[in-house]
């Protein structure tokens, strides 16, 4: 097995229920061990808004997606690898030149962007977009970062711990997320903690937008309730909830975290190597 994603959770919803104290122990012992523990081808504007087929140039609504998503999905100091003369299609749409750098000065680590290419061996695609004139632009991360075997392990147990509290609530596609331990370690470690202390149900795992099905683990979870009690905008649970997520510290804490009808998002900007992450802020 590896750390990556399998299945695609989507925004499934599933049923609550009470946890034992002695899953709940479980939980609370694996999260102490824990603790313990892409080239993008982007051509000049041409003379038309539209996509030029014999040029390959995505529109700019592509551009600005790329942009969009770049800017929530990705922390400031990843870089985005495009060849010079490509590159200045996403600068004049506004793109930051130390977010889009030359490929000399990319360094370790760039992500990079494709149109119409198939994905390199060993790469994971983090995000696809399809122009009008049916161009294909994918983010790819060359050289995503691999678990250990012992690191494997932790997020398995970890998940399965999750997985077998009652008050998880996870089913479906959910539920497959978490058997498959495809959650970013970051996040799972965090969730560990919410379905020990407060009682959480996870309603699901929904991917950001335009990542495709075989992209990397979950980094985003929707839970809906804490206890008996709605997590719901203005409500008693939710503030607990967003005040408890405020005070953690890295690797755990969210980089972002939204209150919304449906429930309360948790999100982690992609890292190309979550595990490793984990294994080196923590004991």
């Amino acid at each position: 097995m590896t750390g990556r994603r399998r299945v695609r959770a989507g925004a499934h919803r599933a049923s609550s229920g009470r946890p034992s104290r002695t899953v709940l122990l479980l939980a609370s012992a694996l999260v102490a061990v824990a603790g313990l523990v892409a080239g993008f081808v982007l051509w000049p504007d041409g003379p038309s808004a539209t996509t030029d087929r014999t040029g390959d140039a995505p529109v700019p609504a592509v551009r600005e997606d790329l942009l969009r998503w770049t800017g929530t999905e990705l922390p400031a100091d990843i870089p985005v690898v495009a060849p010079a003369e490509l590159r200045a299609g996403l600068l004049d749409a506004g793109g930051d030149p130390a977010r889009f750098p030359a490929s000399a000065a990319a360094g370790a680590g760039a992500l990079r962007l494709l149109v119409d290419e198939p994905l390199p061996p060993g790469a994971v695609a983090l995000a696809s977009f399809d122009d009008p004139g049916g161009a294909a632009v994918t983010l790819v991360d060359p050289t995503p970062g691999e678990p250990t075997p012992e690191e494997l392990g932790r997020r398995e147990r970890l998940a399965a711990a999750v997985l077998a509290n009652p008050g998880t609530g996870a089913e479906g596609a959910a539920a497959e997320v978490l058997r498959a331990a495809d959650v970013d370690a970051r996040l799972l470690g965090l969730l560990a903690v919410l379905v020990a202390q407060l009682d959480v149900r996870i309603a699901g795992f929904p991917p950001s937008a335009a990542e495709p099905a075989d992209g990397p683990p979950a980094r985003r979870v929707l839970l809906d309730r804490s206890g008996a009690d709605q997590l719901a905008p203005g409500s008693p649970a939710a503030v607990r909830l967003t005040t408890f997520l405020a005070a953690q510290l890295p690797p755990f804490a969210a980089d972002d975290v939204e209150v919304t009808v449906d429930g309360v998002l948790i999100g982690f900007r992609y890292a190309s190597a979550p595990d490793a992450i984990v294994t080196a802020r923590t004991p």
